[in-house]
């Protein structure tokens, strides 16, 4: 009788002799009985003694455990429970009512382990849900519905987001063509941790994200429809009465079903069930709640143009030939609109250029001038133009994105000191690249032993050292010059080398972030050209090697002295910020330490020179000194690198930092007979003040 079944038999014990049995081949004398005693089942061969652990699997789902008693349970077969009652078990009468007639096979298993099991459900689904990020919410569905639209016809493949009334409250709706789900797939597709033909994986589909991430700004109901063969299935989900699951409505006959058949209705708003399609409406949190417009419920407040900067700012690509459209309604459209990736957009753009790496990675370089008109904080048209950023990008999908301020302060780090609200720059990692999205997917990690969060940030070094000849140009002309800072870098060159101080860079020496993963070379294989920080560059030694000593060679001094460049990179109140990545020194000369120096200056100065003369002198020589005095502090900051014993990366870190900086630039007292020095030369240079009409000079 089993063999005739073919129930998935599984004994599990800690004692050795145990083998496998096959129904189909094993002796007929297998028989419903073997849930009594271990010994009683024959063909289990030695040590299926009393203290084996005996139980009965189907599909994955234990139906019957014995070893230190016995654990009765109801089971789920195609829909119909059974009862497996303490008499029989597993007789006959009850696997033939559930509709239990698959073949398959009996197995022994030895095991020195029992599986995990969930004690308390309700808490695990609720924990999961309620501390997924809201904001991951569109992202999940969208990327739902584009796999799903991928599986359309050719010229077909369409995903559309639009307004839906329900009880006369706009609702937002997501509808995509492609492959439609019956409703046993709609059913379990409602599960955590279930997926419709998609393998689940670390690194693929968790099965979890759409409704763990929408359900907690929809607890009032998520509804999804599906097209499949002419026939339309409707499931709701939710939060009732304090627990997430499906909600249970009247079905045809009266009874209550979790899946109905609503073909008609869906005609009737105008889906028509003939090609397949999935439709999913957010109900919100509450029945008057507008999610079109407010999709959060004011946690968080969402912008006129939330739904547009979600994907745009998630999606890098999106699958071939798929469109995505706002309806009318939707992004305060009057009209229908086609929303293209940014990968589309950069493309279409003078300036773009995709330098690829040898090991597969590439990095986008794009200079768009029209953002250099917008606004400060926004203004362009989130359709077309965006906003400049700093991003990675992993399997079309953007992460770790550097935007508005941001962008504009951490920019230099990349090599982009100047130009930055026009500027993007991508760096994709390959689809095997050795990281991992998080859980909620909000981030990466690195696949290493501590699971560093990959940020851009880590790429700064070799985003400048790749840039294009063509940006490069355009930078250098945005980068404001004085005749003095070739002096001041000769003084720096001339103390490096008095210091003996060795060139170091962030792929040669601690950066201060977490190092990436270098992805293991097969035997005989060269490691990857294409190296992120952490590695040695091209030409390089490998790691462990001392590299021949180089000396230090002095900082790019960039000046700043418009407001808006300042605020950008945070220097409001500091006088300079270094950036190690591309061996930048930015120095604020609107800082409180210039205008006092030339203060003091002007007190000084004769009565008898031409003011705006004098007032020029005193401001350059003011400017002058406090370039001097940060230069020489950050020489002897550098000349502490490579001393880990005395010096460790977090003594660095503020060594480096823009406040030990500003305070070497507030010492505005040393060196004041050389200030004073400078200040008279440069008065010499100036005329005599023109005479007053009376023949007295002003």
């Amino acid at each position: 009788m089993l063999a005739k079944l073919g129930i998935r038999l599984r004994v599990y014990t800690g004692e050795a002799g145990i083998g496998s049995i096959d129904t189909a081949r094993t002796r007929p004398d297998i028989s419903l009985n073997c849930c009594g005693k271990p010994e009683n089942v024959t063909g289990l061969g030695r040590g299926g003694g009393t203290n084996a652990d005996l139980r009965f699997e189907y599909d994955g789902r234990m139906l019957l455990r014995r070893g230190h008693g016995i654990r009765w349970m109801k089971a789920r077969f195609r829909g119909r429970p059974a009862d497996l009652r303490r008499k029989h078990p597993l007789a006959a009468p009850a696997m033939c009512s559930s509709g239990l007639h698959a073949s398959g096979e009996a197995q022994i298993v030895k095991t020195t382990a029992t599986r995990l099991r969930v004690q308390d459900e309700d808490f695990l689904v609720a924990a999961m849900i309620e501390r997924c990020p809201k904001t991951m919410m569109i992202r999940e569905l969208l990327k739902n519905a584009l796999e799903a639209a991928a599986t359309a016809p050719e010229g077909a493949r369409r995903v559309a987001f639009s307004a839906l009334a329900v009880e006369g409250v706009p609702k937002l709706a997501l509808w995509n063509s492609g492959q439609g789900l019956t409703g046993p797939e709609l059913y379990r597709m409602c599960d955590i941790a279930a997926s419709i033909r998609k393998e689940n994986a670390l690194d693929r589909n968790f099965g979890m994200g759409a409704k763990v991430a929408s359900l907690p700004s929809n607890q009032a109901g998520m509804r999804y429809r599906s097209a499949h063969e002419g026939s339309v299935q409707e499931v709701v989900i939710g939060k009732f009465g304090g627990v997430y699951g499906r909600l249970l409505r009247p079905g045809p006959d009266g009874a209550p079903s979790e899946v109905l058949r609503v073909t008609e209705a869906a005609r009737a708003e105008g889906r028509d069930p003939a090609a397949d399609w999935t439709e999913v409406v957010l109900f919100g949190n509450r029945p008057d709640q507008n999610t079109v417009a407010d999709p959060y419920g004011g946690n968080p407040r969402s912008s006129r143009q939330w739904l547009v900067e979600a994907v745009r700012s998630r999606f890098f690509r999106f699958p071939e030939d798929v469109e995505i459209v706002f309806r009318q309604g939707v992004a305060n459209l009057k009209q229908d609109r086609r929303l293209f990736s940014l990968a589309a957009r950069l493309a279409r753009l003078q300036h773009y250029e995709a330098v690829r790496l040898p090991d597969g990675a590439t990095i986008h370089y794009a200079y768009n001038p029209t953002l250099l008109a917008a606004p400060a904080g926004g203004g362009a048209d989130p359709w077309e133009a965006g906003e400049s950023m700093g991003a990675l990008v992993y399997q079309d999908e953007i992460y770790s994105i550097l935007r508005g301020p941001a962008w504009l302060r951490e920019a230099p780090s990349f090599g982009i000191p100047f130009l930055a609200r026009a500027i993007t720059v991508l760096v994709e990692l390959p689809g095997d690249y050795p990281v991992l999205p998080e859980a909620y997917r909000e981030f990466l990690r690195y696949r290493s032993e501590r699971q560093e969060q990959v940020r851009v940030h880590d790429y700064a070094a070799l985003v400048a050292r790749l840039q294009p000849l063509w940006l490069t140009r355009l930078l250098a002309e945005a980068v404001p010059r004085a005749d003095y800072v070739d002096d001041i870098m000769a003084e720096m060159r001339e103390l490096l080398e008095r210091l003996g101080v060795a060139m170091r860079r962030p792929n040669q020496a601690p950066d201060f972030r977490p190092r990436p993963l270098a992805r293991p070379a097969t035997p005989g294989e060269n490691p990857p050209g294409g190296k992120p920080p952490g590695e040695y560059p091209p030409g390089g030694n490998p790691p462990g090697e001392l590299p021949p000593f180089n000396l230090e060679t002095p900082p790019a001094i960039i000046l700043l002295r418009d407001p808006p460049d300042i605020a950008e990179r945070g220097l409001a109140h500091r006088a300079a910020a270094y950036y190690p990545e591309t061996h930048q020194l930015h120095v604020n000369l609107q800082y409180a330490a210039v205008a006092e120096v030339a203060r003091s200056l002007l007190a000084t100065a004769p009565q008898e020179l031409d003011i705006e003369g004098v007032q020029a002198a005193a401001r350059l020589t003011a400017e002058r000194a406090m370039v001097s005095r940060v230069a020489r502090a950050l020489t002897h900051s550098l000349s502490k690198r490579g001393r880990p014993r005395e010096w460790g990366e977090g003594h660095l870190r503020h060594a480096f930092s823009p406040e030990a900086l500003t305070l070497a630039a507030d010492d505005t007292r040393t060196g004041w007979h050389e200030i004073e020095a400078d200040f008279a030369a440069a008065l010499k240079a100036l005329a005599p003040a023109p005479p007053r009409a009376d023949g007295a000079p002003l």
